[in-house]
């Protein structure tokens, strides 16, 4: 076979958006995957869990809907038609992908890959040759020394998917992101949740201001949060004592280990490889991006790391920069974020400006009945835009609009004077504009 312009270790949200972008300029690409294609995000966490994350938004919808003039009686949860659904929209995305894989003629090979030189990437036996190689293997669920994973008892953020029946309890050790949104979602299906956290808040990586909120609207809705706790064994049996379930989401780890970078003197660092700021490994034409790199493990991070690995590859050069790259946490209300949260950007500019609106002044959210929330606008006294924080109704769909004013530079006294529509919640980014700039409907 040919060598090919560029081989890519891995297909998730990385790896296949870093193929179908080369392939466009007519370079031939091969993606070695040794699981399912699409990787973590589609078939193990981004849109599974938010699949299921939809289905009982839809179950409070309907719990709350004497609220909105609609009464209704025998509500019951399918749980195997969830997960089916969730199983079904996975399937239908995996064959998308390898659909346009087909159509714009990328190779994918199936089996476990380990680079045997620098420009040879060896799979089931078989050697495959390319001028330049992107490493895109991505990361996996952390586990605890006093809690292994043995996806029956104790589940990882992988295997808890598999569930075929909603808990009746559950432990879920880990106040993060991951650890909130399966908090959410089995309070929200009926299970007597408890989230442990070692340090002081749950979702420490927002600012205080939201982790208060989120524990308080969560403790509300019955979920007992414990900061500042830690988890040491799995407890036993006997009277109050012990969850049917635990999810241990602590953390996750990048997938670096026998894939041949030792082979090659590719430095690691903590099982993290290290690259330049052009994606660039210590082997001048490989490549490594997502997960296994620093920086935060979303998957469009990794898939802006793809594009601009690529580019870097066909000598357009370009360095990352992850300054804007938006946070969006699916708990009930969502969080989204771009940029420095309240905290950061104080430490950094003592001189900041805030301005707040709240949801409950939104016509759309009071209309939605989701009045609960608000946005955070920080910026400097010239009006450069420091960090927006939302909480609330679609704040993951509407950080977008934050995130292209941020990554554009635009001035929050221009952003004041931008129309949006009435009434829409994309009005609150016109209203926090206004506030900053001093110029706020009275």
């Amino acid at each position: 076979m040919s060598p090919y312009d560029l081989i890519i270790i891995g297909s998730g949200p990385g790896g296949y958006a870093a193929a179908l972008y080369v392939s466009r300029f007519k370079k031939s690409v091969c993606v070695i995957e040794k699981a399912d294609t699409g990787g973590t995000c589609l078939n193990r966490g981004c849109i599974p869990t938010k699949a299921m994350l939809h289905s009982a938004s839809i179950l409070s919808t309907i719990k709350g809907s004497k609220e909105y003039g609609i009464e209704v009686s025998g509500v019951t949860v399918n749980f195997p038609v969830i997960a089916a659904r969730k199983e079904m929209i996975v399937a239908r995305l995996r064959a998308g992908i390898e659909s346009l894989f087909r159509t714009n003629k990328i190779d994918l090979v199936k089996g476990d890959a380990r680079l045997t030189d620098t420009n040879t990437v060896t799979v089931n036996g078989e050697k495959y040759s390319a001028k330049d190689i992107i490493i895109a293997t991505g990361s996996r669920p952390m586990a605890l020394p006093c809690a292994p994973f043995d996806e029956k008892t104790v589940y990882s953020s992988d295997g808890i998917l598999n569930l075929k029946d909603i808990p009746h309890s559950i432990d879920i050790v880990g106040g993060g992101v991951i650890g909130c949104e399966f908090a959410s979602l089995f309070n929200a299906l009926g299970s007597k949740v408890t989230i442990i956290e070692l340090l002081d808040r749950i979702l420490p990586s927002q600012s205080k201001e939201v982790s208060r909120k989120i524990e308080a609207i969560f403790k509300k809705r019955g979920i007992d949060v414990r900061t500042s706790a830690k988890f040491d064994q799995i407890p036993g049996p006997g009277p109050g004592i012990g969850k049917e379930k635990i999810l241990v989401a602590v953390g996750r780890r990048p997938n670096t280990e026998e894939i041949g970078l030792e082979t090659l003197g590719i430095k690691v660092e903590k099982g993290v490889i290290v690259v330049d700021d052009n994606l660039r490994t210590s082997i001048k034409n490989i490549y490594a991006i997502g997960d296994c790199v620093s920086g935060p493990l979303l998957a469009h991070k990794a898939s802006y790391d793809g594009v601009v690995a690529c580019d870097n590859i066909m000598g357009n050069v370009r360095s990352v920069d992850y300054s804007n790259v938006p946070n969006c946490i699916w708990t009930d209300p969502e969080i989204a974020s771009v940029g420095l949260n309240e905290e950061e950007a104080r430490s950094k500019h003592p001189d900041l400006r805030i301005a707040k609106f709240p949801y409950l002044a939104s016509g759309k959210a009071c209309i939605m009945g989701r009045h609960e929330g608000f946005i955070k606008m920080i910026g400097d006294p010239s009006g450069n835009i420091l960090g927006v924080e939302i909480f609330g109704l679609e704040a993951c769909d509407l950080i977008g609009e934050a995130a292209l004013a941020r990554s554009l530079g635009v001035n929050i006294k221009d952003w004041a004077r931008v129309i949006h529509g009435h009434p829409t919640l994309s009005e609150i980014f016109q209203e926090a504009a206004q506030i900053f700039t001093g110029a706020a409907k009275q």
